[in-house]
């Protein structure tokens, strides 16, 4: 790899310029299942993008962004670059890849080595994740895996509760209120963004991650150069971090709890302060807390049990965004390429035009519908397409979008009819 750093997939031959990365093909051989599994995996991939072509996002930037395959066998190829939608499209048919990534970064020359690619600037991208969120229902519907005795267990454990073995692994089944939990931070990041950063609203792209998450990429020649450093101070500011009780108005004596009003304080009602006084109920008047706003205070003190200071700190906290810090600062990370299916699920990364009414497990869910044959590891319940399946352990007839999803959980194998 000629010594280079490889920045990290969201988790690649055109020409002589690209690289070659292989992994064990043995083991993502076992992640795909049997040797006709992994065929028809291919083979559903390739009718996806023969039919979707035009579902695959591209900008005017086109050649001047890196590309990246992971293919089926195990081999990773980064490093690629290609002229126009149309040579991005023949090597889609040609290498059949299941999962393709693109960089939020710009380069003079993409196929470079990392040191000598020629950053130009990235678009500014946040990742919002469901495992980030440890939601109480993800405990109950998502399965352990243990790799030494093959076992499922419903819920999500340190060790197989089979055979005890800790070589386990979480299979991610996000259920609505898991979407629900997302869309809430999604919100929240959007207003954040556009209240507070000053960014238009038309800069602003939501995107279904094709699994259980969201990404958020902002289009903005303001931030566009934007350094890693200068992205972990927006990271902070979204996350409430080292926010100053004092920049409220007032200071708090955290042993005793005692409120001292800060008269000289002048406060400019936006961001995080004109939030948190807006929860406290409180009022500024000519940009300084008033009287009134003191003896709420007060009142507070004498009718809550928790403590004013533990109170904002709450609030702080569930008012930051809930996203993953390497995504944003990583300025040369690539991402899955909007139209693209994700080989966690058979779902598609997905713009949300209307995030509220947004339903990944239909506007998503577009891979095949003939009827085929799987068989299941587990039983379980999913609803995908506006259609709910009760699928049993053993064989299923089930549609072809149903089958891709078990397939690539890892919950079945496909069954040559």
């Amino acid at each position: 790899m000629n010594g280079q750093t490889i920045p990290p997939i969201d988790t690649s031959d055109n020409n002589s310029k690209n690289h070659d990365l292989t992994s064990k093909s043995d083991e993502n051989m076992k992640e795909n299942g049997n040797g006709s599994t992994r065929l028809w995996l291919e083979n559903m991939f390739k009718k996806y993008y023969f039919k979707s072509n035009s579902n695959i996002e591209t900008d005017s930037f086109f050649s001047e962004r890196e590309f990246g395959f992971k293919l089926f066998d195990g081999k990773i190829r980064r490093h690629l670059t290609f002229r126009d939608h149309k040579e991005l499209f023949a090597n889609i048919m040609r290498y059949v890849p299941s999962d393709i990534y693109c960089s939020s970064a710009r380069y003079q020359n993409p196929t470079a080595n990392m040191e000598d690619k020629g950053w130009k600037g990235s678009d500014l991208i946040f990742d919002i994740d469901g495992k980030d969120l440890n939601l109480a229902c993800a405990k109950v519907h998502n399965l352990t895996h243990c790799k030494q005795c093959n076992g499922f267990t419903n819920g999500i454990l340190s060790k197989c509760s089979i055979c005890e073995s800790s070589l386990v692994e979480m299979i991610d089944l996000p259920c609505k209120k898991c979407i629900s939990a997302l869309k809430v931070e999604v919100n929240k990041l959007v207003t954040i963004l556009l209240d507070d950063f000053g960014i238009k609203k038309d800069t602003l792209y939501i995107y279904f991650s094709g699994n259980n998450g969201f990404h958020i990429k902002v289009v903005d020649d303001v931030f566009f150069n934007s350094s890693s450093q200068k992205r972990r101070a927006y990271i902070q500011y979204l996350q409430g971090k080292d926010f100053i009780i004092d920049n409220l108005g007032f200071k708090i004596n955290k042993i005793n709890n005692e409120v001292t009003i800060l008269p000289n304080k002048t406060l400019f009602n936006s961001g995080w302060r004109a939030r948190i006084l807006h929860e406290l109920g409180l009022k500024t008047r000519n940009h300084k807390l008033d009287e009134r706003s003191f003896n709420k205070i007060i009142h507070f003190n004498n009718t809550h049990e928790t403590t004013l200071y533990h109170y904002i700190s709450e609030k702080i906290s569930n008012f930051a965004v809930r996203i993953d810090p390497s995504v944003t600062m990583d300025v040369h990370r690539i991402f899955r390429l909007s139209g693209t299916i994700n080989s966690k699920s058979g779902l598609i990364k997905t713009v949300c035009n209307n995030i509220q009414t947004f339903d990944p497990f239909v506007d998503a869910c577009v891979v095949g519908d003939s009827i085929t044959k799987v068989n299941s590891k587990v039983s379980l319940k999913l609803s995908l397409n506006n259609r709910r399946f009760e699928i049993k352990v053993g064989i299923n007839r089930v549609p072809e979008f149903v089958a891709v999803y078990l397939v690539l959980k890892h919950l079945g194998d496909y069954i040559d009819a």
